[in-house]
């Protein structure tokens, strides 16, 4: 039984559509969706939906004790595709918001998604469990691991569900690899790899811009440092500036380093050393494009993530992968 309490932990492990055709006759699958079981639907609000805010806001969409009832983006393009995405899944009045702090206000809402740009994450989601609303976050949950700890005691402070987007961690093969892992299938796992490779372009010298009239560039950038808006930067290079990103490391590297940590039962890191920079092109991209990192651990273990944005060339046979020895 799914229930408000437990639905945030296991709504993004299923992503299949649920077919009602043909139970009431003159009734369509997402017309009947709307009238069964409606006092027992959790009611979602998604916050930054532009690509993938947007993909996790239909996913939520089709679970079977779920809606959308909010979609909210500083990016009225973003706003209005997301909004027909989710219509086209499960037909039900959904609010429009550019501002989170209105759609927290809805009474209604039992919970929401965040996949905004980086340095909105903790913020928006203490706002959140502060105005008594569940929270399914993005990764990194947050800008800064300080943030991170203010966001544990935010969920505990206000007892609200909180879970970060760490999605491998519901995937059926990786869960059960795990598994043989720590029934010693490799002896003592004392050594991890992970790695991200990639060849993304450069994104150049920006110029500065009037802000388009879809964008709100001020709540855009919230509680960060204010700067001039300049072309090369929304919807997706924030990612490569300190400001607002947090670089590959935290982009990619969070998932296959949450796995190695998954796989070793390892915590926190005795010493962490981490080489790199911005070594392919020259341009505005500030966060490192070629990284490696080594975590090192009390317990005799140790880890390493090697990030490569720009060149593809493979390890192990794939672009991305974590790998353990033992």
């Amino acid at each position: 039984m799914v229930t408000r309490r437990n639905f945030i932990k296991r709504a993004i492990v299923g992503s299949a559509a649920l077919s009602f055709g043909g139970v009431l006759e003159g009734f369509s699958a997402k017309s009947y969706n709307n009238i069964v079981g409606a006092n027992e639907r959790i009611k979602v609000g998604a916050i930054g939906v532009n690509s993938r805010g947007r993909a996790l806001a239909c996913n939520f969409a089709k679970q079977k004790n779920c809606e959308i009832v909010g979609v909210c983006d500083v990016d009225s393009r973003a706003l209005q595709k997301c909004k027909e995405a989710v219509l086209k899944i499960k037909e039900n009045s959904i609010g429009e918001y550019k501002d989170l702090r209105m759609m927290l206000e809805n009474k209604n809402i039992d919970a929401v998604l965040i996949a905004t740009p980086d340095h909105w994450h903790a913020p928006a989601a203490l706002l959140a469990v502060k105005a008594g609303k569940h929270v399914y976050l993005e990764k990194p949950c947050s800008h800064s691991p300080e943030e991170g700890e203010i966001l544990i005691k935010g969920a505990q402070k206000y007892n609200r569900i909180m879970q970060m987007g760490n999605q491998r961690r519901s995937w059926p093969n990786v869960v059960e690899a795990i598994e043989e892992l720590k029934n010693g299938i490799i002896g003592n796992v004392y050594f991890g790899k992970s790695w991200y490779t990639n060849n993304r372009p450069s994104i150049g010298i920006g110029k500065e811009v009037p802000v388009p009239e879809w964008l709100d560039w001020d709540l855009w950038q919230g509680p960060a440092p204010r700067v001039t808006y300049k072309d090369n930067i929304h919807p997706y290079n924030w990612h490569w500036f300190w400001r607002w990103g947090t670089g590959e490391a935290l982009n990619n590297g969070t998932h296959m380093v949450d796995i190695l940590r998954w796989g070793m039962e390892v915590e926190y890191p005795t010493m962490v050393t981490s080489v790199g920079g911005r070594y392919r092109y020259k341009d505005d991209w500030e966060t490192p494009d070629t990284q490696v990192i080594s975590y090192e651990f009390g317990n005799g273990k140790m880890m390493t993530w090697e990030g490569r944005s720009c060149n593809s060339q493979n390890i192990e046979g794939s672009s991305v992968g974590a790998m353990f020895y033992g």
